[in-house]
């Protein structure tokens, strides 16, 4: 995310949509998804050098008099990536070129015509008007984002909220948070941004995008626990993709998934590698001897059906797993030190 207003905020096919302009598409449909960040009136033939990047280019065709400039003009606005150009009738021609058409079919360049009474003036007064929406709109959600900061600190009360989160026609009784990298721009909830981080409070838990992380939810007061529980959960969906909710966070699964390679390394030193070493070397099974093991909650009759051996002889695994490891399988903590090491060992 950015704070510059002149950040692209509607595509081609959106500025179609606006009822002041009464914009009619001619040529180039395949480059509707556009975006458009600014206008640019010319008569230049080559505008290309002035633009940058993502303008409407409007122009009335006064340099546009035969199909090479018309051609030449096209290449132009493509080159200084111009999103669209926009042909003034009335002045010059009644009717857009057909070889502008061409061109911009040629190009992928949408061609809009733009009706005689519409002066390009109103398009950048459009435009400025959307980008000062969107600086007042992006401190709002900034200073939310500061107060979530500090609720989440424990620096201010959750109170604070109370009148954005009744005016976005939240039930404060029932309220959740969720944690996002990316955001659309309409969201139903009060939506404040933490650096690059957007932090929604809602009561939809479908209101997201990936990765994404869901506090649980609660009242008005529960918000501290669901602001923490969303950011951990985040953390953690950016490393496995999709979205994390609070709840999948209390899974020794997860609390491994937190865990950076530093803090793994030393089971993966002293227990896994070891036995894999073994495994590989004498041509035995170890590994997955453990792994069944760990599966069955380290219950040697269940293991030994499981892997259709004798309780004998999945016992002499197991001491040699321990004489491998210094790690005895039977004992609880110990268990839980193999089965880190097996986690991260894949």
């Amino acid at each position: 995310m950015t704070s510059d207003p002149l950040v692209p905020r509607v595509t081609v096919r959106q500025l179609l949509a606006v009822p002041r302009f009464r914009l009619r598409l001619v040529a180039g449909e395949a480059g509707l998804d556009r975006p458009v960040r600014w206008a640019h009136s010319t008569e230049l033939l080559d505008p290309g050098p002035y633009l940058r990047g993502h303008e409407l280019v409007l122009t009335a065709g006064a340099s546009l008099r035969d199909a090479g400039t018309c051609a030449a003009f096209a290449d132009s606005v493509k080159a200084g990536r111009g999103s669209a150009i926009g042909y003034g009738v009335g002045d010059v021609a009644d009717t857009v070129p057909e070889a502008l058409c061409r061109a911009c079919d040629r190009t992928g360049l949408p061609l809009l015509e733009v009706p005689a009474d519409v002066p390009f003036l109103g398009f950048t007064e459009w435009f400025a008007e959307q980008a000062a929406s969107t600086s007042d709109e992006r401190h709002e959600r900034e200073e939310t984002g500061r107060l979530l900061r500090m609720i989440r600190d424990g620096l201010a009360s959750a109170e604070t909220l109370r009148a954005r989160i009744d005016d976005a026609g939240l039930d404060p009784a029932s309220l959740l948070v969720i944690a996002m990298d990316n955001v659309e721009d309409e969201l139903p909830g009060v939506l404040g941004l933490d650096g690059d981080t957007a932090l929604l409070i809602t009561s939809d838990a479908h209101a997201w995008s990936e990765p994404a992380g869901i506090g649980s939810p609660g009242g008005l007061e529960h918000l501290p626990v669901s602001l923490a529980e969303s950011l951990a959960a985040l953390d953690a969906a950016r490393r496995s993709g999709g979205v994390v909710h609070a709840s999948d966070l209390a899974t020794f699964q997860a609390l491994l998934g937190r865990l950076d390679q530093d803090q793994l390394a030393p089971f993966v030193e002293q227990i896994a590698r070891p036995l894999a070493d073994y495994d590989s070397a004498h041509g035995t099974r170890l590994v997955e001897t453990l792994r069944m093991f760990l599966d069955m909650g380290g219950a040697v009759g269940a293991t030994s059906r499981a892997l259709f051996l004798h309780p004998n002889t999945l016992r002499h695994r197991l001491s040699r797993i321990e004489a491998l490891t210094g790690r005895n399988p039977l004992r609880f903590d110990d268990r839980v030190a193999l089965a880190i090491a097996v986690w991260a060992g894949r």
